[in-house]
């Protein structure tokens, strides 16, 4: 589609800084309230052609079919058990994505399995359609900030994520467990703070962790907000972390420039976090 014919026909206040993203090539995220259906396939269609990814956040404003229609033009999908919560859905849409050359990313905030049955009243998929979702390569995120989660179901699903070609991505919060280790096993990507690392144990698990994830060909993305000491971020960088600094963190003397640089280059797959890389800060 000419880029002329796009201006002409998104909303005139947001033409100009859409456009410019996508002509230097650069990823698109919009609500699915920004724009309306037809103007969004084009958008889609516009970063087809520039060779960028689109990513559409979805609120359940649009159809089932119309985000099929998406996904075939490749829109990647961030979605929800809030805003999409029925699976014959999300499968349908998952194919017409892979069709297109895109992925389905789906955060789960409900409860899971024998978390359900304690009584919470919230409608939410089961673990068994969370689980087929993960084996159909529909990627899963999932965090303990609210719900406390069941490691031995995390486990389930962290391998049927990996059978299915995807992955789980699960934000830790709160102090380590031993049972991370084993989730790092199961082939999941884990987000954790450094509020996570307190105590000379915590780090010796960390490095654990990291050296079970590396041997799946996954990760642990550690997030840092205060300044460690050099050896001991060495140590995890070493042990194959990637480490995102808070943007306010350093300054130009600090000695751990040098290791924030070398981190830098290590690049995190756009997949192995919900929309932003400092989703967890």
């Amino acid at each position: 589609m000419e880029e002329n014919k796009l201006e002409q026909l998104i909303f005139p206040e947001r033409a100009h800084e859409l456009l410019s993203w996508i002509k230097r090539g650069k990823d698109v995220t919009v609500r699915d309230d920004q724009y309306d259906f037809p103007w969004l396939i084009d958008i889609v269609k516009a970063c087809r052609k520039r060779r960028c990814r689109f990513r559409l956040i979805d609120s359940g404003k649009l159809s089932a079919f119309e985000l099929e229609w998406l996904g075939k033009a490749g829109a990647d999908l961030y979605t929800s058990d809030s805003a999409r919560p029925k699976t014959e859905e999300l499968e349908l849409i998952n194919k017409a994505c892979r069709r297109g050359g895109a992925f389905v990313a789906y955060f789960h905030q409900g409860m899971l399995g024998e978390e359900e049955e304690k009584g919470s009243g919230l409608e939410t998929i089961s673990f068994f359609d969370l689980d087929k979702m993960g084996r159909e390569r529909i990627y899963v995120y999932l965090s303990n900030r609210k719900i406390k989660r069941s490691f031995s179901q995390l486990n389930e699903l962290a391998y049927s994520c990996q059978q299915g070609g995807c992955w789980l991505v699960y934000y830790h919060f709160g102090p380590l467990e031993p049972s991370i280790e084993e989730l790092a096993r199961s082939g999941a990507w884990i987000h954790v703070s450094d509020k996570s690392v307190k105590e000379p144990q915590d780090l010796s698990l960390l490095i654990e962790t990291l050296k079970a994830s590396s041997s799946k060909g996954t990760r642990l993305v550690l997030h840092l907000d205060a300044e460690w000491k050099t050896h001991q971020l060495r140590d995890v960088i070493d042990a194959g972390a990637i480490v995102l600094f808070k943007s306010s963190l350093l300054d130009y003397r600090s000695p751990l420039r040098t290791l924030e640089r070398e981190s830098r280059r290590r690049k995190l797959d756009f997949r192995a976090y919900y929309l932003y890389p400092t989703f967890l800060s």
